[in-house]
């Protein structure tokens, strides 16, 4: 597990702030999962390892350099947790940036 990088911090704190959780994302410790390289992170929760998929509190898209649309959601466990920041690129490839703040938006 490691602290989350200066350029993943931009899109934590707007889902953070989307989902209005007080937590700071600089203080989390996560780590990548083998999502083929697109980003998804998993949070690190101490108290549980029965942990699986709840709910999806947060939403958000961007464009990555390529151009290809990449979304991300942010989701809570079982018990309302933070679980994971899931990151999908439409075309399943890898992750060739992240996105600086101005770049992100809000799903319509």
């Amino acid at each position: 597990m490691r602290p989350p990088t200066e350029l993943e911090l931009p899109i934590l704190e707007y889902l953070f702030t989307m989902a209005g959780l007080k937590q700071i994302p600089c203080s989390l410790r996560l780590k990548s999962m083998n999502d083929g390289e697109m980003g998804s992170l998993l949070f690190e929760n101490l108290d549980r390892i029965d942990r699986r998929l709840g709910e999806t509190v947060a939403q958000c898209y961007f464009e990555d350099s390529d151009g290809t649309l990449v979304s991300a959601t942010l989701n809570l466990d079982q018990h309302g947790a933070l679980f994971e920041l899931d990151m999908w690129k439409a075309d399943f490839s890898k992750l060739q940036r992240w996105p600086l703040k101005e770049e992100i938006r809000t799903l319509p």
